[in-house]
């Protein structure tokens, strides 16, 4: 990849913030300020604010029920543990941190293995049962794919692809330097090539 052409991917996973993006990081700021200052009611809207990508990040982990205890269990932990947390700082990175730990030590604690299964479809249009038969298996391929993957990049992929977080968020969140990041996610999308396309000529 050419330099300008990398420089302009992590400026896309960096997009700066404007407009509403910028009113919204302004608000998320001074509800992780108040939270931090025991304000329970702050602390509330930011569960609000990021039970779903975290709940996301645990079931693409877990591929099981345990994914809604964990992420509880996140969330139940940053409160404990909330003077740890800079308030002038993403707090979705931080959260991914924590729910990652506790996803990896019930993997390593049960040996579990990640289970192939699609996630709920969101609200689309209902296809032909072969146009659906087709999309469902291209998912499986996909998923068993991500499942096969080393843990760094599977987890790198997940965040930026899926939960769309930028470069420096993902460090943060893995606590890894960004430029393990940028290896994990090349290495990551290189093995999905080869393990889709050689699904398609099996």
């Amino acid at each position: 990849m050419a330099d300008g052409e990398e420089r302009a991917v992590i400026g896309s996973g960096n997009a700066t913030a404007s407009g509403s993006d910028a009113d919204d990081r302004r608000a998320e700021l001074d509800l992780a300020r108040r939270a931090r200052g025991g304000d329970a009611a702050a602390y509330d809207e930011l569960v609000l604010r990021f039970h779903r990508p975290v709940l996301r990040f645990c079931w693409r982990l877990l591929r099981s029920a345990d994914a809604e205890d964990l992420t509880q269990d996140t969330f139940v932990r940053a409160f404990v543990h909330f003077e740890r947390f800079d308030p002038e700082r993403p707090v979705l990175p931080w959260l991914i941190a924590i729910a990652r730990r506790l996803c990896l030590d019930l993997l390593r604690r049960r040996k579990v293995s990640a289970r192939i299964e699609m996630l709920p479809g969101g609200d689309q249009p209902i296809p032909s049962p072969e146009r659906e038969a087709s999309f469902r298996e291209q998912l499986s391929r996909l998923d068993r794919a991500l499942a096969d993957l080393a843990e760094g990049p599977r987890e790198a992929i997940i965040l930026f692809h899926i939960e769309e977080m930028s470069y420096r968020d993902i460090a943060a969140a893995l606590e890894v330097p960004m430029g393990t990041v940028m290896t994990w996610l090349h290495r990551g999308r290189a093995q999905l090539k080869m393990a889709l396309e050689g699904a398609s000529t099996a």
